[in-house]
């Protein structure tokens, strides 16, 4: 799975401790209201995780981390590429590599959230189908627009 440049590679299940901290330099490199421990718990704590990783050369440079919902739905949780390397159609890469497994799996939908904030994200997700389904605001006055895409 790759190009000239970069290179794809699938994990199924819980990370190791080294490719978990390498993954968490990534997202500590894009989001800045990061949670390290809220980030590890729900990686090791949550049913069927898919990891998507980017690589250029030995360096991961974008992910897409997803995990069971329920039964159908598989839910595309968390994910980016470090700001250098946007552009390249990486994101959109991982998100089509994600889906692809996921419909091997055998679910009948995805679902994600986002933030108005994310403009980028939420153009990606309404760009590969997804359809805004519902709009929250949580404990931390966050208003989350969750998508919804059928894969079958």
């Amino acid at each position: 799975m790759g190009n000239d440049k970069f290179t794809y590679n699938m994990l199924e299940g819980h990370p190791s401790k080294e490719l978990l901290e390498d993954i968490l330099f990534v997202y500590k490199s894009i989001f800045d209201d990061y949670k390290l421990n809220f980030f590890k718990e729900r990686i090791h704590h949550k049913e069927d995780v898919l990891i998507v990783l980017c690589y250029n050369e030995n360096q991961i440079v974008g992910f897409k981390i997803g995990y069971r919902y329920n039964n159908t739905t598989f839910y595309s949780w968390a994910g980016g590429v470090l700001s250098e390397f946007r552009r390249h159609g990486i994101a959109h890469k991982l998100a089509q590599l994600q889906e692809q497994r996921v419909k091997e799996k055998g679910y009948m939908k995805m679902r994600t959230k986002s933030m108005n904030r994310f403009k980028p994200m939420m153009i990606l997700n309404l760009k590969n189908g997804f359809n805004i389904k519902s709009m929250y605001t949580n404990d931390v006055d966050q208003t989350k627009i969750i998508f919804e895409k059928d894969i079958v």
